[in-house]
This record gives structure tokens, sequence and C-alpha cells, in this order.
């Protein structure tokens, strides 16, 4: 399983790991401060070694990383890694100011509830459920 040092320091922007899987094009980390899809928070993307990580996905306790053709890692091969910080930055940014209108939705709307989220580099969104309209509220 690999240690995902993203949660100790989410600034942390290049890291010195091994290879612990190679599959085809797919690659397993001992470490990543690579961010997967979760939560509907886009994951990170970056450079692993000499090629192109586009994705970053979850399947069980691993983190998967398909690489470009011919990247050439095999396991237990030293690799750099290094994040794309500016979509990482963009990505916590409005993950932090989604984070606040849900609890501004939730602070001033009863029995609301968040159904889902969607955070990419460029927009979020939250999916709320809520038996009223918002438009008809009044305040006294």
């Amino acid at each position: 399983m690999v240690k995902r040092i993203f949660w100790d320091d989410p600034y942390l922007t290049q890291l010195e790991t091994h290879a612990t899987g190679v599959k085809g094009n797919e690659v397993t980390l001992e470490q990543t401060i690579f961010f997967a899809f979760s939560g509907g928070q886009g994951s990170d993307t970056g450079i692993i070694g000499n090629c192109s990580a586009l994705e970053t996905r979850t399947e069980g306790k691993e983190i998967i990383y398909p690489l470009e053709q011919g990247h050439e890692l095999k396991k237990e091969d030293p690799v750099s890694i290094r994040i794309d910080w500016e979509r990482r930055c963009r990505l916590m940014r409005l993950h932090f100011v989604a984070e606040i209108v849900l609890e501004l939705m939730y602070w001033n709307f009863e029995s609301i509830r968040k159904i889902g989220a969607h955070i990419a580099e460029d927009k979020a969104k939250i999916d709320m459920e809520w038996g009223r309209y918002i438009k008809h509220i009044t305040r006294h």
C-alpha cells in the first residue's frame, strides 16, 4: 500500500521514491505526493520519472498512475516524481471555497444536504438537496 505523503505535507511538490509495481503503462509507487481523484475533486497530474502522469486514480488501497508509452520503469526502480503545482494550487483554492459555501448553506438552510460535488482546476460545483425553493425564503 502506498504511503500518502500529501496528507502530511500538501505543499510538497517533488519526492524521491521507488516503483512498487509496473503493469504495462500503469505504475504504482512506494510513496506519493499525487492526490488521486476522490470525493469529486480532480486528481493531480505531473511527472513520474521522465513521463507525464495525466491522471491519478485509486484502486482499493492502491494509487495507480497511467503513464505514456515507453516509460521503461521497472519494479523497485528509484524514481523522481513532481506534481503540477499550478494545477494543485487551483484545486486546493476551489476546494476551500466550495467548503466555505457548503458550510454557509448548512448554517442558513435547515435540513439541506450535500449530494455531490465536482472540483476541477477551473470551476467547482456542489449539488444540494433541499425540500424547498431557495427563492421563496424570506428573512425577518
